[in-house]
């Protein structure tokens, strides 16, 4: 019923957008739409300021731009999504069409006339609305851009980036009851905006390869954690890349021949007419890294590679496209730029396109970078200051960190938070309402969320081009950890169809929850040890490794029945040698105390509420620790043994 309202309620507001359209565009005719002009902000390019002008860019040359609209009912669209990922809540699983979210949550049709016709009267050819009528497309000769907007484009040399780019001179002008109703404007600068978040094995630039696989493989990370307990392909699912350059599908193919795998053709979504597959620029590894892995994890999951311009124009409309063809339940993206580098107004459009997929029930993982807490250190700002990365650090998105992974044998044994994984805090973004139990002395959002294997000394087993042509490469970044949990995501969508459940949404929320419940350490795999430049692993919430890597098998459990419970699970340890720190944990259903706990080695104290030890190892050897712990409602105990190994060299 509410659909079909809906829908009669979209009809009729067609038609009266048409009249709006046709009278605001005769009034700026004719001259009675002459409001004050004012500038709009955080429009600026950063890199204009440290580029050299070459001059204005030819008066015919053509430039296309998309005018971000703002959302209406801002407030209640962040009730809706607090309420649609709160179990219990009537609510709860609630998720709208993109035609649903421009009713309620897009904006009004007269401000959409108003700016249509603005961009008209300027002699701009305006494109069609989209079925969420946030975004308006208009093209025109760059005299036009610059009469429409109050700016200059000239072309710029960027020393730092070995770049030409055209750019505005300056702030955009616009009349007051236009600004009053646009949040940005993308398409007036040409500069790359993001990086991939990729870094190989080999320091020292290396790409000629193997002819057989090394590093982490499909079999290994799957039983590592535990992605192949959790009985689920990926089936009737559907992932979305976010990339900026193509791959190879002979490639793609080499590596589901090497490891048996078979699923869905992957299928390439063009954005603003880019479409890199016939020929892959020089980060085709980055595109082939996130889809190998997602494969390797749901071999069943549909794949839609959206391939979009490296610029803000194209972050901007891969963004939208995306939601408003509303055609995945999980996003995946492992590209970035640090927040000082980013335009604030493209930051905000981007995020309001997140906002409408957190609406509509799609997961979105981002890598949170791999320059450590400085992440703009590999960029033109420089590392002399604490930094994240962008768009890992937007509320709607689940940062991915990055750990070193160890096995034994192909199970896992522990992980180290990597020195180079991505955290701190947000300069941009308040901390969201989910995240109030970390970081409490910050009101500013914290990165990363959770974390996976990402550094490439121990890295996964990639089939890419290299210099020699294709061939096994070993990559890491933690743009390998985001579609990871994009493919246990994918898992998980699918066990909960398959139960009647909703798919997992914004998983912020849900999975804060669960890390704040007694059952943590049963769904994550926290890692206590290592850090990056200015913040060190530790037990919880930490700013290399968030809440850690997942159990999958039990972290989908505890998510489908809504909190974490009593699962049995051993311990684990955290350093393989003498003199390294190392750390221990019994895991019991919710603990309220830990008796008769005995020392993994000798010297090293017991923790007896969480029964847990820490401490620097002092001698050889592999010991065993026991706990009982005692349950809080049956007081029945329930003792677990978790064995320490900690080397003999």
């Amino acid at each position: 019923m509410l659909r079909s309202h809906l829908a009669a309620v979209c009809a009729a507001l067609t038609v009266l957008s048409t009249s709006l359209i046709t009278i605001a565009a005769a009034e700026y005719e004719h001259g009675r739409g002459t409001a004050p002009r004012v500038v709009l902000p955080d429009i600026e390019v950063p890199a204009v300021a440290r580029s050299q002008p070459l001059g204005v860019v030819p008066g015919d040359q053509q430039i296309s731009v998309v005018v971000a609209l703002r959302l209406r009912d801002s407030d209640g669209l962040d009730r809706f999504l607090q309420e649609a990922s709160s179990p219990g809540s009537a609510e709860y699983g609630s998720k709208l069409t993109p035609e649903e979210f421009g009713v309620r949550f897009g904006p009004t049709e007269a401000s959409l006339g108003r700016v249509r016709a603005y961009l008209g009267a300027h002699g701009l050819t305006v494109d069609a609305a989209g079925t969420d009528r946030r975004m308006i497309r208009a093209h025109g000769t760059a005299v036009e851009i610059g009469e429409a907007f109050g700016t200059h484009e000239r072309d710029y040399w960027d020393p730092q980036a070995g770049q030409v780019f055209f750019a505005n001179d300056g702030p955009l002008i616009l009349p007051e009851d236009v600004a009053a109703v646009v949040e940005d404007v993308s398409g007036l600068s040409s500069h790359t905006t993001l990086r991939p978040l990729l870094v190989a094995a080999d320091q020292q630039g290396s790409t000629a390869g193997r002819t057989t696989p090394d590093g982490l493989v499909p079999s290994q990370y799957n039983s590592a954690y535990r992605l192949d307990r959790m009985g689920a392909d990926g089936s009737g699912t559907a992932v979305a890349l976010w990339e900026f350059d193509g791959y190879s599908r002979s490639n793609l193919a080499t590596y589901d021949t090497q490891f048996g795998l078979s699923g869905p053709a992957v299928t390439t979504i063009a954005v603003d007419g880019a479409s890199y597959d016939h020929a892959p620029g020089k980060d085709e590894a980055e595109v082939e890294l996130d889809s190998e892995i997602i494969r390797g994890v749901a071999p069943k999951a549909t794949q839609l590679v959206y391939e979009a311009p490296n610029s803000d124009l194209g972050e901007v409309d891969m963004a939208a496209q995306t939601v408003a063809e509303n055609r995945v339940s999980v996003i995946s993206m492992s590209w970035g730029s640090c927040e000082p580098d980013t335009v604030p107004a493209t930051m905000t459009a981007v995020t309001d396109s997140l906002r409408q997929a957190a609406a509509q029930g799609i997961t979105v993982f981002a890598a949170s970078g791999d320059a450590g807490s400085r992440d703009c250190a590999t960029s033109a700002s420089g590392s002399q200051f604490e930094a994240v990365d962008f768009p890992a650090s937007d509320p709607y998105v689940t940062a991915t960190g990055g750990t070193t992974l160890s096995l034994i044998g192909d199970s896992y044994a522990y992980e180290l938070a990597w020195d180079r994984a991505g955290g701190g805090l947000s300069a941009v973004f308040r901390r969201p309402p989910w995240q109030r139990g970390t970081n409490r002395v910050s009101t500013m959002r914290v990165v990363p969320d959770v974390a996976a294997a990402a550094d490439p000394s121990a890295g996964f087993a990639l089939y890419t081009r290299g210099s020699d042509g294709p061939a096994w490469q070993v990559m890491g970044g933690t743009s390998a950890a985001a579609p990871l949990w994009s493919g246990f995501t994918a898992l998980y969508n699918q066990k909960a169809a398959g139960a009647g459940r909703p798919a997992l949404g914004q998983a912020n929320p849900r999975l804060y929850m669960l890390a704040e419940s007694a059952g943590y350490d049963t769904v994550f795999h926290d890692v206590l040890v290592g850090a990056n430049q200015s913040f060190s692993a530790g037990r919880g919430h930490d700013q290399v490794t968030g809440w850690g890597s997942p159990v999958a098998d039990q972290l989908a459990a505890a998510l489908l029945r809504g909190a974490a419970g009593p699962v049995s699970a051993p311990g684990y340890w955290t350093s393989p040698f003498v003199g390294g720190a190392v750390a221990m944990r019994v895991n019991a259903a919710e603990p309220d105390k830990a008796n008769d706990a005995s020392g993994l080695s000798p010297g090293l104290p017991v923790d007896p509420r969480f029964g847990s030890e820490t401490g620097t190892s002092p001698v050889p050897g592999a010991f065993t620790m026991t706990a009982t712990a005692t349950r809080r409602a049956r007081h029945r105990p329930a003792a677990e043994n978790g064995r320490g190994y900690l080397g003999t060299g």
